[in-house]
């Protein structure tokens, strides 16, 4: 993991020193996730939305006039909540909450309106597991269940810039779809069975140019 880190960083120190008439941003983000996982569901239960964080930092660099490509390294928490019908009980109970905290990193490719302002984003993201628990009636833990340590996503979105003078603010939301089984687990014998991830990333922040040049 420290040396996924390392090749992540000395990329960004490569794109952003890249001497080219490109235009480059640097900026930093931060935000809400709202996902949950999709797919084979245990008896009697259902997948529901669980809140997390999700902050990073990023490049963009200028490929096109109204194209960029956009790398960028973020920590993740995603997750869901597992709801069980209850006999005696008319809602669903919230019973079992799972939580896993990703080393992410998205390759985007962004499109611009031509002033700038507005933009639509997609691209993949290969995300790496920190670490994940488990954890019910209050008492959490590590699961037990062997979770792919790699998550494949595919990111769909758009975004609107809010310029502060030379820097520009932003807010932008995101949809993602997981594309791999987080596991191999049959439906009957797991809670976590062949599911992959889905969610919404709402996200603010701030980037910088590089430089001076105009888009």
């Amino acid at each position: 993991m420290i040396r996924i880190i390392k090749a992540a960083v000395l990329l960004i120190f490569i794109l952003t020193t890249y001497e080219s008439n490109a235009q480059s941003y640097i900026g930093v983000f931060g935000g809400l996730n709202s996902s949950k996982l999709a797919g084979d569901v245990p008896s009697k239960a259902k997948y529901k939305g669980l809140m997390g964080a999700n902050v990073g930092a990023y490049v963009d660099i200028k490929l096109a006039k109204i194209v960029w490509i956009s790398l960028q390294p973020s920590y993740s928490q995603e997750g869901t909540k597992i709801s069980y019908t209850v006999r005696g009980q008319i809602d669903p109970v919230d019973s079992v909450r799972i939580r896993m905290n990703y080393f992410s990193l998205p390759l985007l490719v962004k499109v611009s309106s031509t002033n700038g302002r507005f933009y639509a984003l997609g691209g993949i993201e290969t995300a790496f597991m920190l670490s994940n628990n488990i954890s019910s009636n209050g008492i959490s833990q590590e699961t037990d269940i062997e979770i792919s340590d790699i998550n494949i996503a595919v990111h769909f979105g758009a975004g609107i810039r809010i310029p502060i003078g030379l820097p520009r603010l932003f807010v932008e939301l995101r949809y993602t779809q997981g594309l791999i089984d987080l596991t191999d687990e049959p439906v009957d014998k797991s809670y976590i069975p062949r599911v992959k991830t889905v969610g919404f990333k709402v996200l603010a922040g701030i980037e910088i140019p590089l430089s001076r040049n105009k888009q």
